[in-house]
């Protein structure tokens, strides 16, 4: 019986506390985008395959999820992404607003994963898209924005991953039938298997030196200064630093490293690209960056950059902040009669800030459990309504009870 009624590989439930810290994570987030003037849009769980496909990179192409609507015979597909839809409505909804345009988002994704990879097919996503600039300022507010966020939810000490998808664009380009063993060796960040598949190629020496030289350019910000040395690569250095430097300005506190071999979506992103890493994760915390080709596939030439966040990697390793969700009361009436009383006391407390639930039976199990339940968060306690003119208050702290003739003297003789 138990297995007829299990979920589908790669998707699960969130009970409550799990569910409270994913909406405090998208929540935060979000106000701190606002903050920074990005008004948020919705888009739609599903669309035509047709569209869904003009707006994602080769690797994404793989994982659609796609059916027939039974209502029109059309072959549609869940989205697997949210940026090439907030692409498709600024190209089609907003192409006659004011550039430059700061957009945010909040939703789940759902992707192709093959049996047993152990990857989540259904992804939370937070993000952030900046479209109508194509100067180092947008990219560095992107990056700013991602690390202060994570601030925002108390993850500090991120590594900040910088690389550059135009070069390897550019690049790998120019390697035309030799490119695929090439790529490969990238991939799997291989030097041997890279310096096997250059030596076996006729490419001129300067694309092989360049190639050569990927896996050393990978460190530090000292690698910037190597790079700029070195032919066809001093053009994407001198981009990556004049970003740093705006970055720089906004004072982040975080480590910052530089890959110039990193493949990661090369094949969606045409600029400076970077991800946030921490320690505490297996995974990035949020990938980003520049992606100026993507609105032409809808017909808007239009540049753009923009960040997504795991929002299941976030509460990972944030702090377990559930107990702010706890109640701080339990009205309880003693009698039917007090039913009406305990309604307007519960939403007189409700009105003042705190969270309560209204139990309509006077049950003492019911109350244990409550108090049991709560005893480590910030629950006050159970307030039993006698009559109109009597409260009892039974402390969770102490487990202690006091009497009250009315609430105001609740609130201030119980110490609350």
């Amino acid at each position: 019986m138990l297995e007829r009624f299990s979920l589908p590989q790669g998707v699960k439930d969130f009970p409550p506390e799990s569910a409270e810290e994913i909406t405090r994570v998208q929540n935060t987030l979000l106000e701190e985008f606002e903050r920074w003037g990005y008004r948020p849009v919705i888009t739609p769980l599903f669309e035509s395959l047709e569209t869904i496909l003009a707006g994602l990179g080769e690797s994404l192409r793989e994982k659609v999820l796609k059916f027939v609507d039974p209502s029109t015979g059309e072959v549609v597909a869940l989205r697997p992404d949210i940026t090439p839809q907030v692409a498709r409505m600024v190209a089609f909804e907003l192409k006659d607003s004011v550039e430059p345009l700061r957009l945010c988002y909040t939703g789940r994704v759902v992707r192709y994963e093959e049996k047993g990879s152990g990857k989540e097919r259904e992804i939370f996503q937070v993000g952030c898209e900046l479209v109508g600039l194509s100067d180092a300022d947008a990219d560095a507010e992107i990056i700013a924005l991602a690390v202060k966020s994570l601030e925002r939810l108390g993850i500090k000490n991120v590594v900040l991953d910088l690389g550059h998808t135009g070069f390897l664009r550019h690049l790998l380009a120019m390697t035309k039938g030799y490119r695929k063993p090439i790529e490969e060796a990238l991939r799997k960040k291989d030097a041997e298997a890279l310096t096997n598949a250059v030596a076996a190629t006729k490419l001129p020496n300067q694309i092989k030196d360049a190639l050569l030289a990927l896996p050393d350019l990978c460190g530090q910000v000292d690698v910037l200064e190597r790079a700029k040395h070195i032919p066809l690569y001093g053009k994407y250095a001198k981009e990556i630093e004049k970003v740093l430097s705006i970055v720089n300005d906004f004072n982040l506190s975080c480590e910052v490293n530089i890959d110039f071999g990193e493949l990661r979506g090369f094949t969606y992103y045409t600029g400076v690209t970077f991800e946030l890493i921490s320690p505490l994760s297996p995974y990035p915390l949020v990938r980003g960056g520049r992606y100026d080709d993507l609105l032409s596939s809808y017909g808007l030439h239009s540049p753009a950059t923009g960040f997504a966040v795991d929002v299941e990697s976030i509460i990972g390793i944030t702090k377990n902040h559930s107990t702010n969700h706890h109640v701080h009361f339990v009205v309880i009436p003693k009698r039917n009669a007090l039913r009406r009383d305990a309604i307007m006391l519960a939403q007189w407390l409700r009105s003042s800030g705190f969270r309560v639930i209204l139990e309509m039976k006077s049950d003492r199990n019911i109350m244990e459990r409550r108090l049991r339940d709560n005893s480590a968060s910030n629950f006050y306690g159970v307030i039993m309504l006698e009559s109109s003119k009597k409260l009892k208050l039974i402390e969770s702290r102490s487990g202690s009870t006091k009497e009250f003739s009315n609430l105001e003297e609740l609130l201030k003789g119980g110490g609350i």
